[in-house]
């Protein structure tokens, strides 16, 4: 069978402004002309002749705005061999269709945008690790539009509203272009009048009159009172002062038990064991 060739995706001008970006690379995987499906569960492996492959190629996954390409490149001329346009609007699996007997393994409908035709090509991995990075890179495609697509019908609903809400302005006689930039605002969150916070804490509310150095009073909420002047402050000592023994009180008898020795005609029990 003869190889597929596919012209490059054309370029619009909503996409000209973004950078293309490689989500995924392989150096080395295998391209299969393939039967179609026998069943509708699915294509497998097994009756493809997996020991034969029609073309070596990188792959390569990449990103551009919000198109999405997986790239066929062949490794002995370096030229593109083959690719396939991701969409938008509909599941990749659409496009990508893994196979229903192995996780190495996947379908490709390859796509000349130019044309319109399309052709089915397999796409196997050597190992399994590659095989998941694959569909994990393919999957982002799809999440990423997803997400573009509801980003695209919030912001519809949005503009919507603010038609209705510049029509309904322009009702009750106000004047758009005298708000703020000139932009149609749907609610009003600024706060009006005198706003008041009060910020609870520990004695909070009770002040304390604090007498400073040039003998005037300032109200203070501290409970602390703040150093003396530079006048009334002294200076510690850094040396250790010892009491010398004779400057010590005397020593008295007062207070304290006395033991004399026993007198000789005082008699003591005797125990017996």
């Amino acid at each position: 069978p003869s190889a597929v060739a596919v012209a490059p995706h054309p370029v619009t001008m909503a996409d000209d402004d973004h950078v293309e970006i490689t989500t995924f690379s392989l150096p080395e995987a295998y391209v299969y002309a393939i039967p179609p499906a026998a069943t509708h569960a699915g294509h497998r492996a097994d009756s493809w002749d997996v020991d034969k492959c029609l073309k070596s190629v990188a792959v390569k996954v990449t990103m551009r705005g919000s198109r999405g390409h997986i790239k066929l490149v062949c490794c002995e001329s370096g030229e593109l061999f083959a690719a396939c346009p991701l969409p938008v609007d509909v599941p990749v699996s659409t496009v990508v269709e893994p196979v229903i007997d192995s996780s190495r393994y996947f379908v490709l409908r390859v796509e000349d945008e130019l044309t319109r035709r399309h052709a089915f090509l397999g796409l196997g991995f050597r190992n399994r690790d590659d095989a998941s990075d694959f569909k994990l890179a393919v999957q982002e495609h799809q999440s990423r539009s997803n997400r573009e697509r509801d980003a695209n019908v919030l912001r519809a609903e949005y503009d919507e509203k603010v038609a209705e809400k510049r029509k309904e302005n322009e009702q009750n006689g106000v004047d758009t272009a005298s708000q703020p930039g000139g932009i149609t605002k749907l609610h009003d969150f600024s706060l009006k009048g005198t706003i008041s916070v009060t910020v609870p804490g520990r004695d909070s509310g009770k002040k304390t009159s604090l007498e400073t150095g040039d003998g005037k009073t300032e109200d203070s909420v501290a409970t602390i009172a703040p150093p003396p002047g530079a006048g009334r402050m002294s200076k510690q000592s850094d040396s250790v002062s010892v009491t010398p023994d004779d400057a010590l009180p005397p020593a008295t008898d007062e207070g304290w038990a006395t033991f004399d020795a026993p007198k000789e005609d005082e008699t003591w029990a005797e125990f017996q064991s």
